[in-house]
């Protein structure tokens, strides 16, 4: 409930995630652990699209996404969702912090009527200008509630403190109603009377609102990333947690179903959330099944004591969510990445500044468009050998060694090395030996078509292997060189073509070898 008023959707939408979510994946998730429903990290994204086009929007992007992840599961795509740096992931947890922390202020201060704004920053900065009208008696209950949660999560982890605090909220709520109504706070029915009507688990009235198919369908695919990104990363640390392995493909099959059923009924996205995940494992749970049991639970709460939970006071639910945004600050995280890698702790702000600023879904991009280049950068300087081999007529063979990939990356680098070692050594014949290259790309292609342009002042040949010759037998410039035979499959055979050319080795040439580098490392970086 509270993480669905946080993502600016109904409370029963919420409610209906939770059962629908859980009940799907035990029966064909794949994971004995992981729990799905409503989760943090989908607030400020379903925010975002809820604040300008309504609560109705949110079951269209649960059932949108669920296609689209069934699409994931058929496609087998799973696995690049889960390839995020970890400053990247930290940086979007402090967004979705910064997110549900702010986003109840107003309920914390006891601030009314508001105006509304489309973008998240906008309506925080009215929330400021207006602080100064806040309600004491809403406020004090907020700061006791808070002080206290937060203190028992503090000191005494690992127990479902929430529960408790919320029990304790609602018989606060109920005593204030019915008895002192000078400091009754804002209560859930309040916010949201049909409560007070019954538990609704299918309702489709989300569909009397006209909204645009491209901003359900763009808003979808940013729900279905974060969805099977945090669904996957919960069931793995559960696994290491329980030693066991969960199926992937199973999971996020489950998550399709789970998504497209919650959706269709008038509910939230749902994905995996670790802390019911680790509540799960702690409470001994060892199959699957529990998490179905937990569904039927939740529908039992729901149908028989959902009029009492609407006693529930805004201030007491602002309590909670700001206790678990505090505690999803990457605090650790931070002080660590500064202590070895300051660059990826100014990622990781920057990563917190667009999913805050901009969009949740783009700030996982961004930051981790920015960590591959970062690491393209530094994974460019590809390893090379090179030696010179001198005949008995002072003829120099230059071979040269390539390792690794010859791509986009490195190319320009390599070709810019290759050239200043050629004009260096002024060899009379020159050998690339690409035979333990195991990738080149069109950039690799076009660096050595352009280092063979020199063959008008040195022989050239070029070794190559077969993983690795398809892009360069498929070009133009192997099928007219062809005539050339400059192309082939070992050194040997590269040598004899240019010991045809006139040069002749001494039966010692091994020990008139003049190999490149410092010192006794024949490896040279480009």
């Amino acid at each position: 409930t509270a993480l669905a008023i946080a993502a600016g959707a109904t409370p029963m939408m919420g409610l209906s995630s939770a059962v629908y979510g859980p009940a799907i994946s035990g029966l064909v998730g794949g994971s004995n652990y992981n729990i799905l429903g409503p989760a943090g990290a989908l607030v400020n994204i379903l925010m975002k699209f809820s604040s300008e086009y309504g609560p109705e929007i949110i079951p269209r992007l649960a059932f949108v996404s669920g296609l689209i992840i069934m699409g994931v599961f058929l496609l087998k795509l799973e696995k690049y969702c889960t390839v995020i740096p970890l400053s990247v992931l930290e940086g979007f947890s402090f967004g979705v912090a910064i997110t549900i922390g702010c986003g109840q202020l107003n309920n914390a201060l006891g601030l009314k009527g508001l105006k509304k704004h489309p973008e998240f920053y906008m309506n925080v900065m009215e929330t400021v200008e207006n602080a100064g009208e806040l309600q004491g008696h809403e406020f004090t209950a907020f700061l006791i509630f808070f002080v206290v949660l937060f203190s028992l999560m503090k000191f005494l982890p690992g127990k479902p403190w929430i529960v408790p605090v919320a029990l304790l909220g609602i018989l606060y709520g109920f005593i204030c109603d019915k008895a002192i109504p000078s400091i009754r706070p804002t209560l859930l029915m309040d916010m949201y009377p049909k409560m007070l009507e019954g538990a609704v688990l299918i309702d489709f009235s989300y569909l009397k609102k006209d909204i645009p198919l491209s901003v359900v369908l763009v808003g979808s695919l940013e729900v279905a990333f974060v969805a099977v990104l945090e669904t996957l990363i919960s069931a793995r640390i559960a696994d290491n947690r329980t030693w066991t392995r969960f199926d992937q493909k199973k999971e996020v099959f489950g998550l399709s179903l789970a998504n497209i059923v919650a959706g269709f009924f008038g509910g939230t996205p749902c994905t995996g959330v670790l802390v019911r995940t680790a509540v799960n494992i702690s409470s001994g749970a060892t199959d699957k099944i529990s998490q179905f049991i937990n569904a039927i639970v939740v529908l039992v709460v729901v149908l028989l004591l959902l009029p009492v939970f609407t006693y529930v006071p805004m201030p007491v639910i602002a309590s909670i969510l700001l206790t678990s945004a505090f505690r999803l600050m990457p605090l650790k995280v931070m002080w660590h990445l500064i202590a070895i890698d300051i660059s990826e702790f100014i990622i990781l702000l920057f990563t917190t500044f667009v999913c805050v600023f901009v969009d949740g879904a783009i700030g996982l991009i961004a930051g981790s468009f920015i960590c591959l280049l970062r690491n393209a950068v530094k994974s460019s300087k590809t390893q090379y050998k090179h030696e010179v081999e001198v005949d008995l007529n002072s003829t120099q063979l230059l071979v040269i060694s390539f390792f690794d990939n010859l791509t986009f990356i490195n190319a320009g680098e390599i070709e810019v090395a290759m050239l200043d070692l050629i004009k260096k050594t002024k060899p009379d014949f020159v050998v690339f030996d690409c035979s333990e290259v195991e990738n080149i790309d069109a950039d690799g292609l076009e660096a050595l078509q352009n280092l063979f342009k020199f063959q008008k002042y040195y022989t050239m040949a070029l070794v190559l292997q077969k993983t690795s010759t398809n892009v360069i037998e498929n070009s133009g410039w192997f099928k007219k060189a062809a005539d050339d035979t400059f192309f082939f499959a070992n050194g040997t055979e590269a040598r004899n073509h240019v010991y045809k050319k006139g040069i002749t080795l001494p039966e010692d040439a091994d020990a008139n070898q003049v190999t490149g580098g410092e010192g006794d490392d024949d490896y040279k970086q480009a």
